[in-house]
C-alpha cells in the first residue's frame, strides 16, 4: 500500500522533488526559529540551551513518526463520503487499518531518518544520556506516545464516520502538539490543563524527552504506559460504536 501511495509522486519527479525540498526547508526554518530563541539565553525554565534543543528534536521526531504511521486519517473523509469505505469493510483486515495506515508515505523518511540520526548524534555528542535506564525509559515512553497518537487519530476517524468532518480536529491536534516544541513546564492555567488532560501533549512529547535526561521516575513511566493503553482501548470502543452507526453509501 505504501508503494501504491508513492508511485503517483514518482511519476512526476519534479513535483516529488519540490515536496521533499519543502519538507527539508520547513524543518530547517524550525531550527532557525529555535536557535533565534535560545541563542541569547543560558537557561530556559531551568533547562540548559542544549536540553531545550533536545526537547525540540524529540518533538519533531515523534511528530514526524506519528504522521508517517497515521497519515491515512487525512484521506479518510473521502473514503466515507465517496462510499469506498464500504469496500474496505469487506476486506479481511481490522476495520481501522485503512483509515489509519492506508496512506503511509515513504517520502517521510527523507526527514525521519536524518532526524533520527542527528538526534542520536546530538545525545551522544552532548552526553545527555543519563544511563541505560534513561534509554529504556525513553523507548518505553516513545511507545506510549505512539499509543496516544493511535488513540487520537482513531478517535478523529470515529467522529468522521458520525459527522463526515475530520480536517478541523486534526489541525486542532497539530496546533496543540506544536506547543511541545519547548518544555511544557512554561505553560500555566488553561493551556497547561489542555495539554495535560485533553490532549496529553505532556505524555506525548515532554516525558520522553525528560526520560533521556534522567528526569522521570519508574511510576511516571508506568502511569504513562497505563494511560496510553487506556486511551487506545477507549478509542477502539468508540470506533466500534461509531461503526454500528455507519450508514454506508447505499443509505
Amino acid at each position: 500500500m505504501a508503494k501504491m501511495v508513492v508511485l503517483p509522486d514518482l511519476m512526476q519527479p519534479s513535483a516529488a522533488l519540490l515536496f521533499i525540498i519543502g519538507k527539508v526547508a520547513r524543518f530547517g526554518f524550525y531550527f532557525v526559529f529555535l536557535f533565534s530563541v535560545v541563542s541569547g539565553i543560558d537557561s530556559f525554565v531551568g533547562y540548559s540551551r542544549t536540553e531545550v534543543i533536545w526537547f525540540f528534536l524529540v518533538f519533531n521526531l515523534i511528530d514526524v513518526l506519528i504522521q508517517f504511521l497515521f497519515r491515512g486519517v487525512y484521506h479518510f473523509r473521502y473514503l466515507v463520503i465517496s462510499g469506498n469505505f464500504d469496500l474496505e469493510l469487506l476486506k479481511p483486515l481490522p476495520s481501522f487499518f485503512r483509515p489509519l495506515f492506508g496512506h503511509i508515505d515513504i517520502m517521510d523518511f527523507v526527514t525521519l531518518l536524518p532526524l533520527t540520526g542527528f538526534s542520536i548524534w546530538f545525545v551522544i555528542r552532548h552526553q545527555l544520556v543519563s544511563g541505560l535506564l534513561g534509554v529504556v525509559y525513553f523507548l518505553l515512553l516513545l511507545l506510549a506516545s505512539l499509543f496516544i497518537g493511535f488513540a487520537f487519530h482513531l478517535l478523529v476517524s470515529s467522529i468522521c464516520i458520525l459527522t463526515t468532518e475530520i480536517d478541523h480536529l486534526i489541525w486542532v491536534y497539530r496546533d496543540l502538539t506544536a506547543l511541545a516544541r519547548f518544555p511544557t513546564d512554561i505553560y500555566r492555567g488553561l493551556v497547561r490543563f489542555l495539554i495535560t488532560f485533553v490532549i496529553p501533549v505532556v505524555l506525548l512529547v515532554t516525558l520522553p524527552a525528560k526520560a533521556m535526561l534522567g528526569l522521570v521516575s519508574p511510576w511516571q513511566v508506568s502511569l504513562s504506559l497505563g494511560i496510553s493503553l487506556l486511551l487506545a482501548g477507549l478509542s477502539l470502543k468508540f470506533w466500534y460504536w461509531s461503526l454500528k452507526r455507519y450508514s454506508s453509501a447505499s443509505s
